[in-house]
């Protein structure tokens, strides 16, 4: 028996060298997911046979008595979270979790659980983990609201269907960790009524800039299919372009859960939510084709490729994440639950890192979409999230280099880019790190050499440099607002045709999602001035507001 133990085990070894090996070398460089599926086969084709010369080909119990009782447990980790887990808890209450059994065992599996109070959250975390901070001029609309609440005590709550709730008023979202009800989350409200037009003009936007952005709306709505989706393939995605080298067969075709929700992102940026604004009911068809094909495990990839598929994911999430926060709906919880939890599950425990399947080491692109789930659903009353966050912090450590670690590469060992490096701190400063950091700085002088050209136009870039820019603030906020608009701005479709109001696919990542992409993208990218509250005007605990 020991000598078989012996052999068995030096095969295991030799098996586990040589798929470590391969990994290590460009053998797994092409067709990855073919040669991936091959040696999973080879490697469980070897467990079966040891297993069945160490263990016999029937199980033990087979054709033998019961001596005793059996018990089964059963959790289903895929239902909706026990509604006492919605329910706000005192801080003495979270403390004892620990020490008392967990009754709600669907909630216990789940790995995310709504936020409770963030008091013992480290201090350089405000982004993700500070409570939102309501502006004076809310106060008056806060008592009215408590009133209406009081009145409607003994009422039974209405459960809004999401997708029949586009012409539905707006009602403040539940602050669960409050219990009480609250407007839209401070980060978000200059996104809403004449906030919208007091931070586009105080912070570098223009009327040829809301112009720019309700013309790509009107574009965008008029695109959307029958069935809520924006198709990709339907508006020139999924054309292989071979960016910097690498092949990914055309990805972008099927890529409607990832246009869908860059087009509902857009949507929400200037205020419009599935219960108010103009395009109201643009957005409730959008979010419900997303919902109603999410499949079992959370994801919302839809029918997305592999090269695609988590960034499709991601940004339907984010979409899903901001509506859920402006409108409080809690009728799109349950869909934001589960796909944060397969975020979470996507993500490497080791390096921190996503990429494009479970345990990928990372890389920077990915990575931007995924932490901003994290930011967005934190937004949206989801809880749990910090172990992903401080593990998404380990994974921009290495991809980093420069003088004070501000420059970012696509992945570790890799040259800096322009693009990671924006990426990279408009990651870092929703995870947690103050706009005027050293790292910040010198990510910024790095963007400043590459200021936005009509010549060379690039979505992707520009979106993540705005974002990074804007955040940061300060004079290469001045230039690079300056500059984007020279060039942003004229590249716009103004003409009498199917196209006016939209932007064309650039040359470099805009084959693969489209003129949806495009066109949803450079809208986000020019309602930076409101998407979010600038991070240089936070301070822990307190937020600046606009005069």
């Amino acid at each position: 028996m020991d000598a078989g133990w012996i052999l068995w085990g030096g095969l295991i070894g030799l098996c586990a060298a040589g798929v470590a090996a391969l990994a290590r070398t460009r053998w797994l460089q092409s067709q990855t997911l073919k040669k991936c599926v091959l040696l999973s086969v080879v490697f469980h084709g070897v467990l079966a046979v040891i297993a069945a010369c160490l263990g016999g080909m029937r199980p033990a119990s087979w054709g033998q008595s019961e001596d005793g009782r059996m018990t089964m447990t059963v959790v289903l980790a895929d239902e909706p979270l026990a509604e006492a887990a919605l329910l706000p808890s005192a801080a003495a209450e979270v403390d004892a979790a620990d020490e008392e059994p967990v009754e709600d065992e669907s909630a216990a599996v789940s790995g995310v659980s709504v936020a409770a109070d963030a008091a013992g959250a480290p201090a350089d975390f405000v982004p993700l983990l500070t409570a939102a901070v309501e502006p004076p001029e809310k106060q008056a609309e806060k008592q009215a609201e408590k009133q209406a609440e009081k009145q409607a005590e003994n009422e039974p709550e209405n459960q809004v269907d999401a997708a029949a709730a586009g012409n539905a008023k707006s009602q403040p979202a539940r602050d669960v960790s409050q219990g009480s009800w609250r407007a839209v989350p401070e980060l978000y409200a200059d996104r809403v009524g004449p906030r919208r037009t007091a931070a586009a003009a105080a912070r570098g936007g223009s009327q040829d800039t809301e112009r720019a952005v309700q013309a790509a709306l009107a574009w965008l709505a008029a695109a959307q299919s029958g069935d809520g989706r924006w198709i990709a393939a339907a508006h020139g995605g999924g054309v292989e372009r071979s960016v910097q080298g690498h092949h990914r067969h055309g990805a972008g075709a099927k890529s409607d859960h990832g246009v869908t929700g860059l087009a509902l992102l857009a949507f929400l940026g200037a205020g419009n939510t599935h219960r108010e604004g103009t395009y109201a009911e643009n957005v409730s068809r959008g979010l419900r084709s997303l919902v109603e094909r999410q499949r079992d495990d959370g994801s919302l990839a839809g029918d997305a490729e592999f090269f695609a598929a988590l960034y499709c994911h991601g940004m339907a999430t984010i979409a899903l994440a901001e509506a859920c926060a402006m409108t409080g709906d809690e009728a799109l919880r349950p869909a934001l639950d589960r796909a944060v939890r397969y975020t979470l599950s996507m993500q490497n425990a080791a390096t921190g890192g996503w990429r494009y399947a479970a345990g990928d080491r990372g890389d920077t692109s990915q990575h931007g979409w995924q932490v901003m789930v994290l930011s967005s659903s934190r937004q949206a009353g989801v809880g749990g999230l910090e172990p992903a966050a401080v593990r998404a912090r380990t994974f921009l450590q290495s991809v980093s280099s420069g003088r004070a670690g501000g420059l970012a590469a696509y992945r570790p060992g890799e040259r800096p880019t322009v693009a990671m490096t924006a990426e990279a701190l408009v990651c870092r400063l929703f995870l947690g790190l103050p706009a005027d950091d050293r790292a910040a700085v010198e990510a910024v002088e790095m963007l400043a050499q590459a200021l936005p050209s009509r010549e060379n136009p690039n979505a992707y870039t520009w979106y993540y440099a705005t974002l990074a820019s804007f955040h940061v603030g300060g004079p290469q906020w001045e230039r690079w607002n300056a500059g984007l608009q020279a060039a942003l701005l004229p590249l716009q479709r103004r003409e009498s045709t199917s196209l006016d109001g939209s932007w064309d696919p650039d040359s470099v990542w805009g084959g693969h999602g489209g003129r949806v992409y495009s066109t949803a993208l450079s809208a986000m990218t020019l309602e930076v001035y409101y998407r979010h509250l600038p991070m240089h005007r936070q301070r822990t605990g307190v937020v600046a507001r606009l005069p």
